[in-house]
């Protein structure tokens, strides 16, 4: 099979509809990502023994199950219990869940690191719990935590492309379906990496600025 110049320029506005969905979708996951594993982390620290084990219970749920099973879960058996959302609202919100737990585990980790003594003095000057968390934990957890929580934004951008098995048009899914009404592979495959690539790039300067930064 030999490359098709007309064909690749043909196939290229389909797959910038990809490019498009397919970062809608890594924003909106995202967003859920490290929103809702802030707050998992935070749980599960403020939490009794049992709100600690259940936290604990939802994390290795979401982070030992694997993407493909729960998209295909949401969208084909919670239908039959009278639950039914689009397949693109579905894909976001597993998406994100799951990198959640990845996230959660990411903050928890820079709040071990920050010294009991910064707690202590939080104590000392009567500031209240909410106001610790929010004035003083919180932004240390999320400033220590940048660098990893970019990798995950970095994976979610490359695992948009599991949304293709519910027919929503991310890059991977045009690409496929480029392929498969021309017979011809090549082109639609090859450009898809290519963009993935060079989409890439960009976050993995600021990646490796911001682990030369805190390092």
């Amino acid at each position: 099979m030999t490359w098709d110049w007309s064909f690749a320029l043909d196939i290229l506005p389909r797959l910038m509809v990809g490019v498009w969905y397919t970062v809608l979708v890594t924003l909106a996951s995202s967003a859920i990502a490290l929103t809702a594993g802030l707050l998992l982390a935070i749980l599960e620290n403020v939490s009794t023994r049992l709100g600690r084990a259940f936290v604990r219970f939802l994390l290795e749920l979401f982070r030992g199950v694997p993407i493909l099973v729960l998209l295909y879960f949401a969208f084909y058996v919670l239908p039959e219990v009278g639950l039914t959302f689009p397949a693109m609202p579905i894909g976001i919100a597993v998406l994100g869940v799951v990198y959640a737990a990845f996230c959660s585990e990411v903050y928890r980790g820079s709040l071990i690191t920050i010294p009991a003594e910064l707690r202590d003095a939080c104590v000392a000057l009567h500031l209240s719990p909410y106001v610790t968390w929010r004035r003083v934990l919180v932004p240390l957890m999320i400033k220590r935590s940048v660098p990893a929580l970019l990798n995950y934004v970095l994976a979610l951008f490359r695992n948009s492309s599991y949304l293709f098995a519910l027919g929503v048009p991310v890059l991977m899914g045009q690409a496929n379906t480029a392929g498969y009404e021309s017979f011809r592979y090549l082109e639609p495959f090859t450009l898809a990496g290519l963009i993935y690539i060079v989409i890439n790039l960009p976050f993995l300067y600021l990646l490796s600025r911001l682990k030369d930064k805190h390092v």
